[in-house]
């Protein structure tokens, strides 16, 4: 069942140039690892669309409020090279969804096979 605390979802979509693919993600490692290692992140999984290669999206998970993200986390030091890397890239804005998890959520489910064993 899943926690009563907060959390919410980070959606965001980028748009590159297919092209650019390779250094976007020479880039994208670092913050990737930084970004991961946050005590609050409980999921993180970037996808990309088949159809229309340079569209990627990635999905955060958080235990935290959305204040919290703003305020707090999408401020840290650690984003701004990655930042000035990525974005002349972009050929689009980005887009951003954020969530909220359903309150008392007991709708969450993680196969056993995606969780991590030590």
């Amino acid at each position: 069942m899943a926690s009563e605390q907060p959390s919410l979802s980070l959606h965001v979509k980028i748009f590159i140039d297919p092209s650019s693919v390779d250094k976007f993600f020479e880039a994208w490692d670092t913050v990737y690892a930084a970004v991961c290692a946050e005590p609050e992140l409980t999921f993180f999984e970037v996808y990309h669309n088949p159809e229309k290669p340079g569209e990627l999206k990635w999905v955060e998970n958080w235990n935290a409020t959305v204040e919290w993200l703003l305020n707090v986390q999408l401020k840290k030091e650690y984003y701004k090279p990655y930042l000035a890397a990525t974005e002349p890239l972009f050929i689009k804005e980005r887009e951003f969804e954020i969530w909220t998890r359903y309150p008392r959520n007991k709708w969450t489910y993680v196969a056993d096979e995606m969780v991590k064993k030590a």
